[in-house]
């Protein structure tokens, strides 16, 4: 019966998230998708058996619309790997992503930020406390300078890196299997963004410029602090996530102009808010395979983006199969 009922609850959830759901992190520069910092983070498949003590291999798309209506198309692959089958220890998270971003100044492609980080359980104790510290760093795979078919620079919305190589670090506390709280930060350590879009163009085209995107030539990088809180209905075969998740820019970004020098990005920092969701489903005698889909819309947005990460929606399917998945599930 209970296997039914999740079942069915799940099925009207996946539903509802594919038609409403819009969204996942406005303002999100890696950090709440890797580790502890992810959603379901202690997601547990038996009583006693976390999904991390498993490795597991994902692989998912990201539709998402951006700043002026820039639409991306992001393919991931990602890997968990545990460094023992005892949840006490920790287990690696390595992803990376391919970005694709198509608008009024043309289509681009590229690679993403590789994340790699490890988690390490402090406290596994699935009828109690799981208390999860995750480190990592994310690497900026290009230095953020593609260029429309005459070369011209385009702006950060339109680049697939940050042009950066940033450290990140955060905890996750989850009570039982009904609440979560995590909390990380994230800072650009090695700093590489050789974008130069000024918005200005040497030949009669009013579309590129007249193009108001937000300047971040050179971009120099702030930092990011994150809190996620997200409540979860979940059993052995299908569950439901919903939560928000918050993002703080603790500070004005700085962009080079060619002739003043580093000039202060107004407005750059400040607070954003997402409405997220996420509901799976498992498939298999062992629950092997895994189809999830996770959305989210901004309920409030800081004033300006340079870095290109502003999200009017997105939504993620994702497939993800465990290896050595022996537990039965009823």
């Amino acid at each position: 019966m209970r296997y039914l009922t999740a079942i069915c609850l799940s099925a009207a959830v996946s539903f509802g998230a594919v038609s409403t759901a819009k969204a996942q992190g406005e303002s999100d520069p890696g950090l709440s998708q890797l580790g502890a910092m992810r959603s379901g983070a202690a997601t547990i498949v038996t009583e006693d058996e976390y999904e991390s003590n498993k490795v597991q291999f994902s692989v998912s798309n990201t539709f998402a619309r951006g700043e002026k209506d820039v639409k991306y198309n992001i393919p991931q692959a990602e890997i968990i790997a545990p460094i023992a089958s005892d949840a006490t220890m920790g287990y690696f998270h390595i992803r990376i992503p391919f970005v694709s971003a198509s608008g009024e100044l043309g289509n681009k492609w590229g690679l993403g930020d590789l994340g790699v980080s490890y988690t390490h359980f402090l406290m596994a104790d699935p009828e109690n406390w799981t208390i999860q510290a995750t480190a990592g760093l994310q690497f900026g795979m290009t230095t953020a300078n593609l260029s429309d078919t005459r070369s011209r620079p385009l702006p950060m919305s339109y680049q697939s890196s940050m042009g950066s190589t940033e450290a990140l670090a955060g905890v996750n506390f989850t009570w039982k299997e009904y609440l979560s709280i995590a909390a990380g930060y994230q800072q650009a350590i090695i700093r590489y963004n050789q974008n130069d879009y000024t918005g200005l163009s040497y030949f009669n085209d009013p579309i590129y410029s007249s193009s108001d995107y937000t300047v971040g030539r050179k971009l120099y990088r702030y930092g990011d602090a994150m809190m996620r809180v997200e409540g979860h209905l979940t059993g052995n075969r299908a569950g439901f996530t919903a939560g928000a998740l918050g993002f703080y820019h603790v500070h004005d970004d700085l962009y080079m102009d060619p002739f003043y020098g580093w000039q202060n990005i107004k407005d750059s920092h400040g607070f954003s808010m997402n409405l997220t969701g996420n509901a799976f489903i498992r498939f298999g005698r062992y629950g092997s395979c895994k189809l999830d889909v996770s959305g989210a819309i901004p309920l409030v947005t800081r004033a300006v983006r340079p870095d290109g990460t502003q999200r009017q929606w997105v939504i993620m399917p994702r497939f993800t199969y465990y290896f050595g998945q022996h537990t039965l599930l009823f």
